[in-house]
């Protein structure tokens, strides 16, 4: 067990009833348990340096946020599924009071997730999106984008935007837009161009380590970063999308791994009359909003 000895839990508003046996659990192996919910942001600044492990309780909105608080703190997360989708999400909450048994027996393991950063001019922290970054036209007028990753032309789009996305993301705007999934073990990021009006503009891979610089070249843009608004863009005006810090994700051995994911989530690579065949609970997944995220838990 880490030398940390507190368990955090990030709560969707009501849950606090269903995370007691979890604190109860953690509790008994030793923990001392806080939970945030009203200022998540002030709980972890309190007890961010004697904390082993963050439980997001919600759907992947909480993951995403919890992400954002934990990485630049290095403290591992793991999350809870409670919302619609859970794609990110690999404990269910009836399995969460083993899975605190699990992770203070040692019995996991940690997977690696890259964040994207930007720099604001009216902010002295970096912006971070474990998902994506969107650079997109304000209205429905086609703005011009350059993209350059590397300080090397990648292209010159009128579109409707660019998401710049994690391979994380990649299940998220990015694959909702054209883009491929990527297993989020890979160090890539996606560059989506949205809606361009040219006759070639696949979606491309790049290395993860490289900057991209979107350049609004004609228009008026905002940019989101996991689906917040945080800037507003004009004519040759910029910003730099850089590597962030990295996230420990913990992961148990029974984990469901990307490729059972995307057959359970997005139905992905099961043979259409195999589809006719199961049951219609009436949710159908939504791929732009399965991650998507707001200014605070979710």
């Amino acid at each position: 067990m880490s030398a940390r000895s507190g368990i955090g839990f990030l709560l969707h508003p009501g849950e606090q009833v269903a995370v007691q046996s979890a604190i109860a659990r953690a509790q008994a192996c030793g923990f001392v348990a806080w939970t945030a919910l009203e200022d998540p942001e002030a709980a972890m600044r309190e007890h961010s340096a004697n904390t082993a492990l963050l439980v997001t309780l919600g759907g992947d909105g909480t993951f995403l946020y919890g992400a954002r608080l934990a990485a630049p703190l290095g403290i591992p997360v793991v999350g809870v599924n409670r919302g619609r989708l859970g794609f990110l999400n690999d404990v269910e909450i009836d399995a969460l009071p083993e899975a605190i048994s699990r992770f203070a027996g040692g019995d996991y393991t940690t997977q690696r997730r890259a964040l994207l950063e930007i720099a604001l001019d009216d902010s002295d922290a970096p912006v971070l999106a474990i998902n994506e970054i969107v650079v997109r036209a304000r209205d429905v007028n086609v703005v011009r984008l350059r993209v350059d990753v590397a300080g090397d032309l990648l292209g010159a789009f009128d579109a409707d935007g660019v998401v710049v996305a994690t391979a994380t993301g990649s299940t998220a705007y990015a694959l909702s837009a054209g883009g491929p999934p990527v297993d989020p073990r890979v160090r890539a990021v996606i560059v989506v161009p949205l809606a361009a009006h040219a006759v070639i503009s696949r979606p491309v891979v790049i290395p993860e380590q490289l900057d991209v610089r979107v350049t609004v070249e004609r228009g008026r843009v905002f940019v989101a970063a996991d689906g917040r608004s945080v800037a507003w863009l004009a004519d040759g005006q910029s910003i730099v999308i850089k590597p962030g810090p990295e996230l420990e994700v913990v992961r148990f051995a029974d984990s469901p791994s990307f490729n059972a994911r995307l057959r359970q989530k997005f139905r992905y690579g099961i043979p259409h009359k195999d589809l006719l065949l199961e049951p219609f609970d009436g949710d159908l997944p939504d791929a732009a909003g399965a991650q998507g995220d707001h200014s605070g838990p979710s």
